[in-house]
């Protein structure tokens, strides 16, 4: 046992930790490189946890490839360890590195480039043929490490040794794009599925989009032929009332992208018998597609083959896909790979241990230039190799500004009509709260989507509060509703613009919206019904971006389970059953997603253009209904938004009614006799 711990902290200050006992000695400490030894210099003490720590000055510009010990007047001596020095400003530009990293596969041979500074040495764990041999890396500049290996290594497995204080450690390739269990592989990404379809047409105005979260499992749960995998999505099954399954019946609903939950490899689930339940929030390697959903996960080859088909089949389908990432934390960080290439490098710190503001034990340091690259090429990867169309980020707000606002400028390059969005809730990390992607920050990131709580909160109700909700009760301000209507940017009451705001009101996390209407609020199921459909209008024909996530549409339930990502898949499956007794629901929304996609005047993405044809019409403000006037170049429109059952009437004149809180109409009046609760829909040719 050391009798104390040193670090190196800066190009300047290393750092003695010691108990009382040692600190009240008051010693002499020197710093030992080989043969020459030097006294050290005092700059600082204070007091550190359960330590005291005195600062010394670094005699020497630290070179990672030394070993330098410390020794203090007893003639204790311990290793100098690496410390906060991977943290700091200098170290990051020192390193900073733009080349390729990964494995370049050719037949002839295949090179091997990973970033590690901290390290000493480094060897390839190379198998071939059954043979595992060690070949050594050659150091190149910044960090980077080169080995090239002639012969075709198709089909090899590789890892990677580090050496660094005075151990060494095997890790994995965080660039790696196909793995087994144990090791990465060597692939030809050339032999993947070509994929055949293009991507739908897309006018690149995010307002134009309409979402549908699903997970793989959830949706692929019922396929007889492929069940619980990537290909079980594309279920090609009728039911008796001429319902389609899969990604068919996602794309009959209207909808225009189909965002899945985590792809890649995660943690936490056996990948052989799928016998167990995980959402996919576990980040293990970010390049490799998830085995958990291929039918053949030995197969590197089979995964990414099969995660293409559903992309393409969406494609085929009219869907674009949205992959939900997660750069915010890592499964286990003390297992993954920068951990050893680069230690305290890839998370961010309080004091010397991890700060946990993702509740996960970990997180991501993005503002770091190696991390913030790695993030890119990650989404750079899936936009240019899987033909993606956007991404969801998860707990957006751990995310710096600057990184995603470069992410978003690079995929921009490769799809000019991506859509981005996440979490934007504002986390207490070590990041300073102006540098954080958080919607308070919705200013900095004009190109991003954020999750509208308020939205969700004022329609459905506020779990924390478990009030009602204004679609289950009338009693709120109806003012409100016209803000959120209008995209929750009037007056900057949120964001800078409508296209910020995902307008949803259920997604995979928390109670469903049945369930807090049973679960929560204790309603019947009847007036869970009517508030649904109040909600799903509300969420389609408000300025913003429509978010609906599946079984939403036809009151799906989790039978009360709150956060289900890892409850069984009785708790979260797709319910076909519970689909088909729900389908007036279904075909509301599908009218709903009709009269958005026809009238432009649903779907503007600037405030200004809200601001100048969006309004209270002829600022009335009755007590039972709300009427908004919207416009655009052809038609004139007024949404009436009723709260209650009892008979009210309108008067429009030259408004035809198109939809009936129900289902699309052609009803002719001056006056309309409205009974049922929920949204009116009117309109005229402005000409």
């Amino acid at each position: 046992m050391e009798a104390f711990k040193a670090y190196v902290d800066s190009y300047r200050f290393l750092t003695v930790l010691l108990d009382m006992k040692l600190y009240e000695l008051n010693l002499n400490y020197f710093y030992i490189d080989g043969n020459h030894k030097e006294e050290l210099k005092l700059i600082d003490g204070s007091k550190e946890g359960n330590y005291h720590t005195l600062m010394f000055k670094l005699p020497d510009s630290y070179d990672f490839k030394k070993e330098i010990y410390i020794e203090n007047s007893l003639g204790d001596k311990v290793l100098l360890r690496i410390g906060l020095i991977t943290t700091t400003n200098q170290f990051d530009y020192k390193f900073k590195y733009d080349g390729p990293l990964g494995i370049s596969y050719t037949k002839k041979s295949t090179i091997f480039r990973v970033w590690s500074p901290t390290s000493k040495k480094m060897n390839l764990i190379l198998v071939r043929n059954g043979v595992e041999e060690r070949l050594a890396f050659k150091y190149k500049f910044k960090g980077v490490w080169e080995i090239k290996v002639l012969g075709d290594l198709e089909n090899a497995k590789y890892l990677f040794e580090t050496f660094f204080e005075d151990k060494s450690f095997i890790t994995r390739d965080p660039y790696a794009i196909a793995s087994d269990e144990k090791y990465n592989i060597v692939i030809d990404f050339n032999k993947t599925k070509k994929m055949k379809y293009p991507k739908p047409e897309f006018s690149s105005k995010p307002t134009d989009a309409i979402i549908y979260e699903a997970s793989v499992r959830d949706f692929s749960y019922n396929s007889l032929e492929n069940n619980k995998t990537f290909e079980g999505m594309i279920d090609r099954k009728v039911d008796y009332n001429g319902e389609k399954r899969g990604i068919d019946y996602i794309a009959s609903l209207g909808v225009t992208h189909l965002q899945l939950l985590p792809t890649y490899e995660f943690g936490g689930v056996n990948e052989i018998q799928k016998d167990d339940y995980n959402w996919g929030y576990n980040p293990l390697e970010y390049f490799v597609v998830s085995g958990y959903y291929s039918k053949n996960p030995s197969d590197p080859y089979s995964r990414i083959d099969e995660l293409k088909e559903i992309i393409d089949y969406s494609h085929r389908r009219g869907l674009r896909v949205v992959m939900d990432v997660v750069y915010n934390h890592v499964y286990y960080w003390d297992k993954f790979p920068y951990n050893f290439l680069c230690p305290n490098y890839f998370y961010r710190l309080e004091g010397r241990r991890q700060a946990n503001a993702t509740g996960c034990g970990n997180t991501v340091a993005s503002e770091r230039y190696m991390v913030r690259r790695f993030i890119i090429d990650n989404l750079k990867f899936y936009a240019k190799n899987f033909n993606v169309s956007g991404f969801r980020f998860d707990l957006m707000g751990i995310l710096d500004t600057t990184t995603l606002n470069l992410a978003y400028n690079e995929i921009k390059k490769i799809e000019p009509g991506v859509i981005m969005y996440g979490e934007g809730w504002n986390m207490d990390s070590p990041l300073h709260e102006e540098l954080r992607g958080s919607m308070n920050n919705h200013y900095k990131l004009l190109n991003y989507g954020f999750f509208n709580d308020n939205f969700r909160d004022y329609v459905r109700g506020n779990k924390w509060k478990k009030d009602k909700g204004v679609a289950f009760e009338r009693g709120k301000n109806k003012y409100e509703i016209f803000d959120l209507f209008r995209g929750s940017s009037r007056y900057s009451y949120k964001f800078s613009n409508p296209c910020q705001s995902i307008n949803y009101v259920e997604c995979h996390d928390n109670h469903t919206f049945y369930d807090f209407g049973r679960y929560v609020l204790k309603c019947r199921d009847e007036d869970i019904k009517d508030a649904a459909k109040m909600a799903l209008s509300l969420i389609v024909l408000s300025e913003g971006i429509p978010f609906i996530h599946a079984g939403e549409e036809f009151l799906g339930t989790k039978r009360g389970v709150e956060n289900s990502y890892k409850s069984p898949d009785i708790i979260n499956k797709f319910n076909y059953t519970r689909r088909n007794q729900n389908l007036d629901l279904i075909n509301t929304l599908r009218d709903l997603i009709w009269i958005r996609k026809t009238f432009g005047a649903f779907r503007y993405s600037m405030k200004a253009e809200v601001e100048a044809n969006v309004y209270e019409y002829d600022n009335v403000w009755e007590d039972d209904i709300t009427k908004i006037y919207l416009k655009d170049n052809v038609d004139q429109l007024v949404v009436a938004i009723k709260y209650d059952k009892k008979e009210d009437e309108i008067t429009l004149d030259n408004y035809r009614m198109i939809f009936d809180t129900n289902r699309r109409c052609d009803n002719n009046y001056s006056t309309y006799k409205l009974y049922d609760k929920g949204i009116y829909v009117f309109v005229k040719n402005r000409y």
